[in-house]
């Protein structure tokens, strides 16, 4: 999404400027390593320059003695000053405004005040990370319960990777790779395997079998108990595995047909990603279709939809629906959680809005990597904490910021 600048606050330069002049005049061997725009982007914007000039102040408090270098230091400071008094468009936030009225302003100590008190990325982070599986503690506000479309394919084709679910405890990798071998080469993928063994915790119980083509998966489907329900596809598969102790145990076999990852309801040309929205928390039966399906009966006007999958094709449990009119999709974005109810599963899934890589809505100089959830707003480091922690001080209401997730492979 992107949105619209604010009139009130769009002359604000927040050090950008201030910051880009003292490291030129003062650090110009550095200059390639500190104030390179280029390099900043949403998902790893640490390299950007605008740090809110705090990141190059952080930098330089390692790189340079500041002591030794006090005179052209402060002879850098009253030509700042000159030009911010001459200049009635080079405004700063309190911070910065605070360095430049300083006595000694150049300090190591003021320098890590400053750095300290705007670095509150950790923070912003872990409400982010948090946020993305509020679905598991959030109440729905819509409910969907109904039949999914039934799968019909004459040829499928499916990714080379299966979920296993209902796994047994106690059955070990070499265990898996013995009983599902004998249908082809396959390696097994056990998420976060090592680190509960290392936390003393037990294994998931559900793994993915990677094949090294389709045929086996084919081969290994052929082989299964097969719930074909109301369509004339399978639904659901079964595999009986054993443990050392656990005998002929039922385990589920999902395998993914990569027809299922698109669906477009309506051509009307290119998807408009400014009513786009991102959904997570996906049960891993659920296709593109059935998505479509539940989205437009409670929210109608579903123009495409998405799974997102991984190098093998398999769905990485998120996905995108993209409406073709703004009251969809800002009902969708207000609904946030919905609970879907089917024959195959029951699945509460989360709505967010899609992002783009997008500059800092309030500053424009910066990338902005964090999204408000309630502000609808592209935000940078500094202009996040400038604009909410005011605002939560005020209205002791924390507003709940999003990022882009890296995309796994």
């Amino acid at each position: 999404m992107s949105a619209e600048s604010d009139d009130s606050i769009e002359n604000i330069d927040f050090g950008g400027r201030f910051a880009r002049q003292f490291f030129n005049n003062n650090c110009p061997r550095f200059e390639g390593d500190l104030l390179n725009p280029i390099t900043s982007t949403p998902v790893a914007s640490d390299n950007s320059f605008c740090e809110s000039g705090y990141e190059s102040f952080n930098h330089a408090n390692k790189l340079i003695d500041v002591n030794n270098n006090s005179n052209n230091l402060h002879n850098s400071l009253n030509v700042i000053q000159r030009q911010q008094r001459s200049n009635s468009l080079f405004t700063t936030t309190p911070a910065v405004a605070d360095i430049l009225n300083a006595k000694n302003p150049w300090t190591s100590q003021a320098l890590r005040e400053v750095y300290q008190k705007f670095n509150n990325v950790d923070k912003i982070e872990k409400a982010a990370s948090l946020h993305r599986s509020a679905a598991t503690y959030s109440e729905p506000q819509y409910t969907w319960s109904g039949q999914l479309p039934s799968r019909s394919y004459k040829n499928p084709v499916y990714s080379c990777k299966v979920f296993l679910g209902g796994v047994p405890w106690d059955v070990t990798e070499q265990g898996l790779i013995d009983t599902f071998g004998r249908f082809g080469p396959l390696r097994v993928q056990w998420p976060g395997k090592d680190v509960r063994q290392q936390s003393g915790q037990t294994k998931a119980g559900y793994v993915y079998l990677i094949y090294e083509s389709e045929r086996y998966v084919k081969s290994l489907l052929s082989a299964c108990t097969q719930d074909f329900g109301s369509g004339s596809h399978p639904e659901k598969y079964y595999y009986q595995i054993s443990s050392r102790r656990m005998r002929f145990k039922e385990v589920q076999a999902i395998p993914w047909i990569l027809a299922d990852s698109n669906y477009i309801r309506n051509q009307s040309g290119r998807p408009d990603m400014h009513r786009t929205v991102f959904v997570g928390a996906l049960h891993g039966m659920l296709t593109a279709e059935g998505l479509a399906r539940v989205m437009n009966d409670l929210f109608g006007g579903v123009a495409y939809v998405g799974i997102d999958t991984d190098k093998y094709k398999y769905p990485l449990g998120s996905g995108r629906v993209t409406f073709n009119n703004q009251r969809s999709y800002m009902k969708a974005l207000s609904a946030a959680f919905i609970e879907i109810k089917s024959s195959q599963f029951t699945k509460k899934i989360q709505l967010d809005p899609y992002l783009e890589p997008s500059s800092c809505s309030t500053c424009h100089i910066q990338s902005g990597p964090f999204f408000c959830r309630d502000c609808l707003r592209y935000y940078c480091k500094t202009c996040w904490n400038w604009r909410h922690s005011a605002q939560e001080s005020i209205f002791g209401k924390s507003h709940r910021p999003l990022m882009r997730k890296k995309r796994e492979t």
